[in-house]
Order: C-alpha cells, then sequence, then structure tokens
C-alpha cells in the first residue's frame, strides 16, 4: 500500500484529528474572511464586545465546526459488510442481534430427510 493511502486509511480509522483540524481551518476562514471582508462598523463593533467575548465567540464556532466535521467524516458501514457480518457469522462482531439457541428436534418425529 502507498504511504498516502496508508495515512488516509489511518485517518479513517481515527476521524478525530481530521476532525480537529477541520473545524479549525473554518474558524481560522471565517475569522479571516471578517477582518478581510467585514466593514469598519462590524469591526468597531466587535472591537466593542471585548476580548473575552471574541474569544468566546470563536471557541463555540470551533467546538461547533469541529463536532459537524466529525459527523461529516462519520464512516458509514457499506452493505458488503454488512451481507459478510450476516453471512458469515463473524464471531468478533456483533450484529445488534440477540442470538436465539434452536430449538431441540423432538425424538418422536421422523426426520425430514425430503427437505435437504
Amino acid at each position: 500500500m502507498k504511504p498516502p493511502r496508508r495515512a488516509f486509511a489511518a485517518l479513517e480509522r481515527r476521524p478525530w484529528p481530521l476532525a480537529v483540524f477541520a473545524g479549525s481551518g473554518f474558524t481560522l476562514l471565517v475569522a479571516g474572511a471578517i477582518a478581510l471582508l467585514g466593514s469598519a462598523e462590524l469591526l468597531d463593533a466587535l472591537v466593542a464586545l471585548g476580548d473575552a467575548t471574541l474569544y468566546g465567540a470563536l471557541a463555540v464556532l470551533f467546538v461547533a465546526s469541529t463536532c459537524a466535521a466529525r459527523i461529516a467524516f462519520r464512516r458509514r458501514r457499506r452493505l458488503e459488510e454488512d451481507l459478510d457480518d450476516v453471512v458469515l457469522g463473524a464471531p468478533g462482531k456483533p450484529t445488534g442481534r440477540r442470538s436465539v439457541p434452536p430449538e431441540p428436534a423432538p425424538a418422536d418425529k421422523p426426520a425430514k430427510a425430503y427437505l435437504r
């Protein structure tokens, strides 16, 4: 496997670091866009809010964008994986259903060999 594919596969298994990078990138993008494209009145109003309020707003934006990125990067199981679990009955993975023990065949009934 090539190194970039291996790194991407590792990020796919652990999506939180990728979500943190995406959240910080989005936060910096929004802050930079407001600083560059905002009007003078908007920037004066933001300065009047104070440092603590601006830091709090940036923290909330960072947390919200990180959570949104984590949800977006959620790995969905493919249909083939679900079928493998059902058909192969992977013993290590729970399928979400309780296993029902088979009922013992009563001894007084004849075996239905014609159904095989």
